[in-house]
């Protein structure tokens, strides 16, 4: 069972006042990116359901193209046992995409591994040629796939590999006379500019798409999670956690009196009570995800086994008020529990059912004089 963490002492975790304390995308901007993260938070659009059987696709016409070379190239000193290979390999990738599920992170990142080397190994054993390096702008797709999904180390390092083998083939055929040297320079300016070019841009883009997912799915002020980041999280988790009998438990927060604070102190020292309230339900909640939903409102959302609701409560009331603050506040929490329901489940309707019984208990325990906790039975709700 999920335990909740009490922060001890004034060791609050304090959200940026300059941008939100990221947990649900964590380092997606940074050379780091969460894959998991990205994942979920493209699962929501039709893109990333589509992906896997695009990037099928991207593998049977390169496989297409490989056929093709073996069916056109001749010459002595021709071995094609590279390219069969290499066909193979690309088959057997065809095959996974096509499974219609995204990798996990490190099976991500061996596919952008596996994809350099189908696409690099027939351009290293074919005739060297202009049209060779030119070939080998297929790097592109791959390069864009590494920044969609990773960060800038992985892009960085297919990068430099790409530089490397393009060079290698300009040199080669520039060795054995195949093409003119202006011919080769132009071609290797043209694939720099392509390749590189485009995968940066790409780059560049993808990553201020992250960065501007991460403002989407945060609240602003605090750093939790908004209603839609807290819906991308849980159906993640939920995601994660089926075929197990585990439980969906809601805690709904509601700072009592909030509106006095505003008005006896000012809407700055409100900010800075709702601030520090946030940094204290994110330290309790652990890996439970944690999330602002209105003006003075949070909520909490624990997946797992048991029902944790009563003591991650009870740690919530113990952490949101402490006498000795600036401003002292306290808190009505709600709890309410279910089953996570067997096959497919609507996130959504889940969330809003089991929120709206949170809700009504949260309420339940402001009647019992606030600084309490009540849980959800059924349509009634009793204060612990």
């Amino acid at each position: 069972m999920l335990e909740p963490r009490r922060p001890s002492g004034g060791d609050d975790v304090r959200p940026c006042k300059d941008g939100p304390t990221v947990r649900v995308l964590p380092g997606i901007s940074a050379a780091d990116v969460d894959y998991e993260s990205v994942v979920a938070y493209h699962r929501h659009g039709t893109a990333i359901r589509r992906a896997p059987y695009l990037i099928a696709f991207a593998c049977v016409l390169l496989l297409v193209k490989t056929g093709a070379d073996l069916a056109t190239v001749r010459g002595a000193g021709f071995r094609p046992t590279v390219l069969l290979v290499s066909a193979a390999v690309t088959a057997a990738l065809a095959l996974w995409w096509l499974r219609g599920r995204m990798p996990g992170r490190y099976g991500s990142v061996a596919f952008v591994a596996v994809a350099d080397i189908v696409v690099l190994a027939p351009l290293v054993v074919l005739p060297p040629s202009s049209v060779i390096v030119v070939q080998s702008v297929l790097l592109l797709a791959v390069g864009n796939y590494a920044s969609a999904f990773h960060g800038l180390r992985v892009y960085l390092v297919h990068s430099i590999l790409v530089l490397g083998v393009t060079t290698a083939l300009v040199l080669r055929a520039l060795a054995v006379g195949s093409e003119s040297l202006v011919v080769l320079a132009a071609t290797a300016v043209v694939i720099a500019f392509v390749v590189y070019g485009g995968s940066t841009l790409n780059h560049v883009f993808f990553t201020q798409l992250r960065d501007d997912a991460v403002r989407a799915y945060h609240d602003q002020l605090t750093g939790l999670r908004n209603r839609l980041g807290l819906l991308v999280d849980v159906e993640k988790q939920i995601h994660d956690a089926a075929g197990t009998p585990v439980t969906v438990s809601i805690l709904c927060i509601d700072l009592d009196a909030f509106k006095s604070i505003n008005d006896r102190h000012g809407h700055a020292a409100g900010d800075e009570v709702l601030r520090r309230a946030a940094g204290r339900i994110a330290a309790v909640a652990g890996d439970a995800v944690s999330a602002r939903t209105g003006g003075e409102e949070f909520a909490l959302v624990v997946v797992g086994a048991g029902d944790p609701g009563p003591l991650m409560a009870s740690a919530l009331l113990d952490a949101i008020h402490r006498p000795d603050d600036p401003t002292p506040v306290t808190a009505s929490i709600g709890v309410a529990t279910v089953p996570l329901p067997d096959g497919r489940v609507d996130t959504q309707d889940l969330l809003d059912t089991v929120l709206a019984s949170a809700d009504r208990a949260m309420y339940e325990a402001k009647r019992c004089g606030g600084h309490r906790a009540a849980v959800a039975t059924g349509d009634d709700a009793h204060c612990l």
